[in-house]
This record gives structure tokens, C-alpha cells and sequence, in this order.
């Protein structure tokens, strides 16, 4: 991407499926075996019936929100809403065993006759006194339970924590639609459908990370997913109630730091995680406690990797050095709660060296500080559900030192966040939000000391009717960058205060045709603002290989999103299928000038990267089926795919996905799950002006978990073996592919406990 060198990576693996086409013959012969066993279960069992109820917890009769309802045998679940309900349209008649799950409740199994006269299930769960700490992956419906999502991402609690990896965008990674863009293992952040930077929103608990790592591919995100409580994937009109430029979603990582739930007695957890590929090591323990009305959480992570192992050698400068330390606490009555926390966040990480860059590479050191208050007040009345105040101080720090041991950047981020929000109705959402960041860099980058400003009102709201469900969502935008020294003229123009306004809405609508099938479409129109990078920078950053300068004059963003998704599901089978089209007009992209600038780099040289507004479009496709063909043997294939190009010239877009997917058998005896995975990858050859191609890959893993009580305490044990030929490949996201290529063999243990 940053060189003019055409060459292509290569490995016999790869040669030999270009020659012998056996992943798509795989794919065909699943598809049609599916299809086939699907005709005949539907042949078998003709006859369903609804069926439905809620859960309560066993002494107060709180109706309980999030418990995974599962039918024992079936790839079927629910989960219960707000009010602890849960349906099933469609289950064949006779007898079928439900499963009752949930973090901090006993499980519960219970066997049901299915016919005509069943009756409205009411199911008691009691609360344990020692529960496993887990994380929780769902999609948008969990936190807005009111809200049907608009497309299933089949995101599933065990196989998230099953794939708990380094940072939160190697656990997502192999999720339908998701990449990573990359500069070593250390430092990655998630893509979704091609869009990432401040298209994908990655929030804490609601709010802004604080940190940096939407602006440029050597900045990590500031989260460790092992503290994390739960993940949260939005796409539609829900996604709007956090920020106007979502047409790659949301993704809201969720802690514990300020309880909501009161706890019995002391819980205290611990999870051991290490991995072969870079010798790393992470511990992370914490405990929640009551004080009569008051609960509080203590939580400590750690962790160290050296450099990382690759098939062609090692990857020198990718060590990484993580510390994590937060606390809360928070009053918790009938009527809701009031909390605060703070949590600090430090992490020494290396970035790989480059000709084009430093040769030795960089080092960076990264320190945040972050502070938040949270409260929510119940009504429970018809009008007014319940309202919710959040407000957040980050304070964010970040050095690049050079191997020579001078100070290359320095970039600090002061950011305060409020936000306020009203559930209306029992299916709508009101409610504003307000940011200020102050904005300084230091060392040889010459960016304008800037602050911004911004606020924002949104509206969302669900009408539900025989089978079609609607969906609106409108916001709207003030964002002001001004410099706290106007009027100098630099490279990236003349220096003065830029305000911007904009209108975001979406619809979606969804239409339940059977209990089996539905269809539906989204339309969104999105804004984003410029930010002071690509407004004002100015300076040398060897950390990713190039001069940057912005452009003073830019415009705003506007997005145009466009999806079409059907979902077909009976009992052993499950089809969701998404195409969709992204029109973005002044799409905001550093682009490579062909000049080059002096920037003490190992060369003396870098090339100039200057922010320009391109009219894009990217369509593409997502595509999961999945289901059981032999008794707890079930296959599952997804598959997505991009294609982005600049409308202006008709070049293709630079840093899009190639074809992708992944494929798994997986046999389920419980406790046990054991799995065998293939991760595979077209070639990318549709490339920006500067970009490099990126050879096809098909590389296997397995793995196994185990869920066992010892002792009265909860255990999970995940063993799993990443690459398992060490086979050498590259992600075409990867910034430093043409360097080395990804991971080799990988052994990974996890272990977690809660007592």
C-alpha cells in the first residue's frame, strides 16, 4: 500500500487451491447436503406449535432479562427481553427439553410436551452463590430488548469466549463480516463491511473510548477484552442513538466497573490466558461485593507477549506490556441505581520497523485515565419506562519514541462525555448527548493545539403490526473544531474555526412472511464531520511510514446505506443471507501523493499522505448457514464479501476486504465441544494506485472448552491451536504484510474460575 513494489506473496498451500479448487467443491457439497436434510426434517415433522413464557428469579420474582432459553438437541435459542419473556414461533410437536441459562443462576432443564394445549411457561431460577464471570456477546436487541434487530450477526456467547484473543478485534475477527486492520498482533481494530476509523463506532459502556485509535492504524484500542462484561454489535436505526456516522455500526464494550445488580455475597473471578505464538501471558482477577445498599468492583488485568513467531521468522518490536486497574461502586435501590468508577489503562507496545519508516521501528506508550458516573431512574409507567444519565472524563496520553531514544509524536486527548436518555413507550428512545475534546500534540508533528465540540439530539422509535415490524431513528449534528491559535497558514491550509451540521435517519423495515421466514431492508443516511487530523495535521509519523497532511478546507462526510437480509430458520437448520450498497459522498481518506518529504526516516524520506474527499461505493454480500446434520454434529459456513471503488476515477478503493469466510465442524456432547475450523481468504487484486496484492490463503484450526463445577466453583477450560500447519499467509489489512507474513502456529489456554 505505501510501496510501488507489485509483488506477490506466494505459498505452495496457496498454489495448490488455486490448482484444486477443493474450498468451493466443500462449500457446494455442504450447501446441498443442508438443503437436502432440510427437505427432509420439514418432510418428518410438519406440525409446530408457538411457545412461549417468562423467567423469574426464585425469592423476589423479578422477572429476569437476558436468559438464554435454548431447545436441548436444536440450534434454537432465545433470549428473555426486558420484561423476562421469551417466544419460540415455531417448535414441532412432542416432547422437547428446554434449557435455562444465565450468569449468576442455576441452570434449569425442563421437559415440555409440545401440542395445542400447552400452557404459558412460568420458569423460577435461583440465584447462585458462586457464578462464573463470563462474556456476554449479543447483538443490539440485548441492550434495546424493545428493538428487533435488523440483521443477525449470529453472534454467540460461548463461541465468543471459546475466541477471546489479544485485543478486542482478534475475538471478533472470524465473525461474519468483520477484518482487522493491523500493524502487528498487538495492534489491530475491528472492519466492518469495509469501514473502520469513525465509520465503526467502538464505545466503553455508551460512550467514547477516549483514545486515538480510530485515526490511525499504529493507535490501539485502549480496551482489554478479558475485563470486558459484554459485547454489544448494532447496526440500523438503533445504531443512531450513539453517533451519526454508524454505517459500519457500533460496537459498545460493556464492564462491570459500576455494578447494577446487587450480589448476595462476595464474587470473585480469575482468568488465565496464554498463547505459544509470542510466549504470552494475561491474568486478570476482580471481585464484586456488598455493602447493604451499596455494591462495589475491584478488577486488576495484566499482560505480556514478546515478539511474535512467524512461519518465515520472527517479527521483531511487536512486544507488548498491558496494565489495567479500575474500581466502582454504586447505590442500588427498587427504583434503579447511581455509581460511579475510574479505571487506568497503560500499554507499552512496539510497532514493527519499515524501510519507508524507522528500520528499528517504534516504540509507543500509551497511559489513560478514565473516570464515569452513571445513573438510572425507573418509572415504569406507560409514558415513561425509565431515564438514564451517563457522563465520562478521559484523560489520554501517547509518546512514539524512536529506537534512537528521541521522542518522534506525542499526542494528548482530553475528552468529557454526558449523554442523557428517555425510554418512551416501551418502543422508543429520546435523548441528547454533548462532547468536548481538547486536542495537542508535541515532538517533530506540527498539528494546531484544537479543541471540538459537539451535540447532538436523536429520536428512535419501533411500531410493531401483524407481521411487520417498522423502525425510524433521526439525528442531528453540531461538531466545531477550532484552534486555539487562528490563523496561521501550514501545509494543510489556512488555520481557523470549521463548524459543521448534519441530519443522520434510518428506516427498516422487517416482514415475518412464516414463523420461518422474514425479510427486510434498511436505508440509512449518515454525516460525519472532519476531525483535526484530517483537517490540520502536519508532520512526519514514521510509525506508519508516512508524511501526513491534512486539508483545512475539507467538507463533511455523507453517507447513503442501502440492505436487503432474509432469514430462514427451522429446527436443525439456519439461513440469514445480507446484501447491501454504501454510497459515501467526500469519503475522507489519507491518499498517497506520489511525492515524497523528508521525515528523518530510515531512508531519510517518507511519502506524503494528504486527506482528500472521494465520492465511493462499496457493495457486498454476507451469507451464514448453518445446521445440525447428525445428532450434536452441526456444520456452520459464513462467508462476506466487498467491492469498493472510487466513482470520481473509477479506481478501486484502497484497504477493502477480500473475499472471505470461515468453516466449522463441531461436535457438542455436553460439557464438551470440540471443533475442527478452516479460515480462508480470496486473493485481492483489485488495488488502490500505491497498494500491493495479497495471495488467497486457507488455514485450519481446533479446539475444545469444557464447563465444569469442582468444589462448588465454576471452571472453563478453552485449548485451541490457531494455524495448525503453520501455514504462511497475509491479511490484505495488514500494514506490514510486504514485511511479514501473519502468525504461526498459535497454541492458546484459557482458563477461567469464579468463586
Amino acid at each position: 500500500m505505501l510501496s510501488t513494489c507489485a509483488c506477490s506473496h506466494r505459498s505452495p498451500t496457496v498454489g495448490m487451491l488455486k490448482k484444486r479448487p477443493y474450498l468451493f467443491v466443500l462449500v457446494s457439497g455442504i450447501i446441498v447436503c443442508l438443503l437436502c436434510y432440510l427437505k427432509d426434517s420439514e418432510s418428518a415433522s410438519n406440525t409446530t406449535w408457538p411457545l412461549e413464557g417468562e423467567v423469574v428469579e426464585t425469592q423476589s420474582s423479578t422477572r429476569l432479562n437476558g436468559v438464554t432459553v435454548r431447545i436441548k438437541g436444536l440450534e434454537r435459542r432465545v433470549r428473555t427481553d426486558a420484561n423476562g419473556r421469551f417466544k419460540f414461533d415455531a417448535v414441532s410437536e412432542g416432547q422437547q427439553t428446554l434449557q435455562f441459562l444465565k450468569v449468576g443462576y442455576q441452570r434449569v432443564e425442563q421437559v415440555i410436551d409440545v401440542n395445542a394445549a400447552t400452557p404459558y411457561l412460568k420458569i423460577e431460577l435461583e440465584t447462585l452463590s458462586f457464578q462464573l464471570q463470563t462474556i456476554r456477546v449479543y447483538g443490539s436487541n440485548r441492550a434495546l430488548s424493545q428493538f428487533e434487530e435488523t440483521t443477525d450477526l449470529a453472534l454467540d456467547e460461548e463461541e465468543l469466549q471459546r475466541r477471546l484473543g489479544m485485543t478486542l478485534a482478534n475475538t471478533l475477527a472470524d465473525e461474519t463480516g468483520i477484518s482487522q486492520r493491523m500493524m502487528g498482533r498487538a495492534i489491530a481494530r475491528p472492519v466492518i463491511r469495509g469501514l473502520g476509523g469513525d465509520r465503526l463506532l467502538i464505545l466503553e459502556n455508551g460512550e467514547r473510548t477516549g483514545d486515538k485509535s480510530a485515526s490511525s492504524a499504529d493507535h490501539a484500542v485502549s480496551i482489554d477484552p478479558t475485563t470486558a462484561e459484554g459485547v454489544e454489535i448494532t447496526r440500523g436505526p438503533a445504531s443512531l442513538i450513539y453517533g451519526s456516522s454508524t454505517l459500519g455500526g457500533v460496537i459498545n464494550v460493556k464492564s462491570n466497573h459500576i455494578p447494577q445488580i446487587l450480589p448476595r455475597r462476595l464474587d470473585m473471578h480469575l482468568t488465565f490466558q496464554g498463547e505459544s505464538v509470542n510466549s504470552g501471558l494475561t491474568g486478570t482477577t476482580g471481585f464484586t461485593f456488598p455493602m447493604g445498599d451499596f455494591a462495589g468492583n475491584v478488577e486488576w488485568n495484566r499482560r505480556l507477549a514478546s515478539d511474535i513467531q512467524t512461519p518465515v521468522g520472527v517479527l521483531e518490536n511487536t512486544a507488548l506490556s498491558n496494565v489495567n486497574f479500575s474500581g466502582g461502586a454504586s447505590l442500588i435501590k427498587p427504583w434503579g441505581f447511581i455509581g460511579a468508577s475510574g479505571s487506568s489503562y497503560r500499554s507499552d507496545y512496539g510497532v514493527p520497523g519499515s524501510p519507508e519508516g524507522h528500520i528499528s521501528g517504534v516504540n509507543i506508550e500509551l497511559d489513560k485515565q478514565r473516570y464515569e458516573g452513571q445513573m438510572e431512574y425507573r418509572f415504569n409507567r406507560a409514558m415513561l419506562e425509565k431515564i438514564r444519565l451517563q457522563t465520562a472524563y478521559t484523560r489520554y496520553q501517547h509518546q512514539e519514541w524512536e529506537s534512537n531514544g528521541r521522542l518522534g509524536v506525542e499526542f494528548g486527548l482530553l475528552t468529557y462525555n454526558v449523554s442523557a436518555m428517555a425510554h418512551l413507550l416501551d418502543n422508543a428512545i429520546a435523548g441528547v448527548s454533548w462532547e468536548y475534546r481538547d486536542h495537542a500534540t508535541d515532538g517533530f508533528y506540527w498539528t494546531p493545539h484544537t479543541r471540538e465540540l459537539a451535540l447532538a439530539s436523536f429520536y428512535l422509535n419501533q411500531r410493531n403490526f401483524d407481521k411487520l415490524t417498522l423502525q425510524g431513528a433521526i439525528r442531528y449534528d453540531l461538531r466545531r473544531s477550532e484552534p486555539f491559535r487562528p490563523g496561521a497558514v501550514v501545509r494543510a491550509g489556512t488555520v481557523q474555526r470549521r463548524d459543521f451540521n448534519g441530519f443522520s435517519g434510518a428506516a427498516s423495515g422487517i416482514y415475518h412472511w412464516t414463523d420461518r421466514l422474514s425479510t427486510g431492508a434498511t436505508l440509512m443516511k449518515t454525516f460525519r464531520a472532519p476531525g483535526i487530523e484530517e483537517l490540520f495535521s502536519d508532520g512526519p509519523h514514521l510509525a506508519v511510514y508516512s508524511y501526513e497532511i491534512g486539508n483545512a478546507e475539507l467538507g463533511p462526510e455523507n453517507g447513503y446505506g442501502t440492505e436487503l437480509f432474509v432469514k430462514y430458520a427451522v429446527d436443525r437448520f439456519r439461513l440469514n443471507l445480507a446484501l447491501f450498497r454504501n454510497q459515501i459522498q467526500n469519503y475522507l481518506v489519507p491518499t498517497n501523493s506520489g511525492e515524497k518529504e523528508w521525515g528523518s526516516g530510515a531512508a531519510g524520506w517518507l511519502w506524503i499522505y494528504q486527506y482528500m474527499g472521494h465520492d465511493v461505493v462499496m457493495d457486498g454480500a454476507e451469507i451464514q448457514i448453518g445446521g445440525e446434520v447428525l445428532p450434536q454434529v452441526h456444520l456452520q459456513l459464513n462467508m462476506s464479501y466487498v467491492n469498493g471503488t472510487i466513482q470520481t476515477n473509477g479506481r478501486p478503493l484502497e484497504r477493502v476486504p477480500p473475499l472471505n469466510g470461515k468453516f466449522v465442524i463441531s461436535y457438542t456432547p455436553t460439557p464438551l465441544h470440540l471443533y475442527v475450523a478452516s479460515r480462508f481468504s480470496g486473493s485481492q487484486t483489485r488495488l488502490g494506485q500505491f497498494e500491493e496484492p495479497t495471495d488467497g490463503y486457507l488455514v485450519y484450526d481446533i479446539g475444545s472448552y469444557l464447563n465444569f463445577s469442582w468444589w462448588q466453583i465454576e471452571n472453563m477450560v478453552v485449548f485451541e491451536i490457531e494455524n495448525l500447519f503453520d501455514t504462511t499467509y497475509r491479511e490484505h489489512l495488514s500494514r506490514i504484510k510486504s514485511a511479514m507474513p501473519e502468525p504461526g502456529r498459535n497454541v492458546k489456554l484459557l482458563y477461567k474460575l469464579n468463586f
